[in-house]
């Protein structure tokens, strides 16, 4: 996927959106924020436990850990929102491209071992924030960063992808989610739990208002490579 991004980067200009301040400026601590409330949710539920820890990963460890995970979150967003999106925005309208797109996203996850309903359905919640983002800022800059501040929160410092257990990186501290599997209890974790569907749901509200508002009064941005 890196190197297929790599290419089509190459023969095509994404904008990366960077004129949206406001939205560019909450895109990070929004995907930070809600892994710790999903997390807040399953502690308070008595899901989530913390357990033992080696320690927090030596800092080469940490950053080659982050920079992977912003690789493989970069490669996503420049084949699906950089170059997919747009096209089928163009084709079919930005709720549909969204959508559409979204669709897609989730394949790939299917494809990538992912089979959980509710985990298919936050990867699909996951893609239309991503989307909503990219539209709204026309550009990568807001999606990316969102997708990286969740992955990363998620795995680098709470330790809670994978489940049970930490990542070949470490993690700051080390949360394991034990339990009913509708609340992250299940070895997917996060991605299958109920509180992460109505975080993502309300992260998207706003932006899909804000998208219905705007493709009503004819003023459809969106990313255009």
């Amino acid at each position: 996927m890196l190197a297929l991004s790599g290419a089509l980067l190459a023969r095509v200009r994404l904008p990366l959106g960077a004129g949206r301040a406001a939205i560019i400026a909450t895109a990070l601590p929004a995907g930070i924020v809600a892994v710790g409330l999903v997390l807040a949710s399953a502690w308070a539920g008595g899901v989530a436990i913390g357990r033992s820890h080696a320690g927090i990963p030596g800092a080469g460890l940490f950053t080659t850990g982050g920079a992977l995970i912003l690789l493989g979150v970069v490669a996503e967003e420049l084949l699906l929102r950089g170059l997919l999106q747009p096209t089928l925005v163009r084709c079919w309208g930005p709720a549909a491209g969204v959508l559409v797109c979204s669709l897609a996203f989730t394949v790939i996850h299917m494809v990538g071992g992912w089979g959980h309903p509710l985990s298919l359905l936050n990867i699909l919640l996951a893609g239309i924030w991503f989307g909503l983002l990219a539209w709204r800022s026309g550009g990568l800059v807001a999606p990316i960063l969102a997708h990286f501040g969740y992955n990363w929160t998620e795995e680098m410092i709470f330790g809670a992808s994978p489940n049970p257990g930490v990542g070949a990186f470490g993690s700051v501290v080390d949360v394991d989610l034990v339990g009913s599997a509708i609340w992250g209890g299940s070895n997917e974790g996060l991605n299958a739990s109920l509180a992460v569907s109505l975080v993502l749901v309300a992260l998207i509200i706003p932006l899909a208002m804000a998208m219905r508002a705007r493709t009503s009064s004819g003023d459809g941005a969106t990313v255009r490579p």
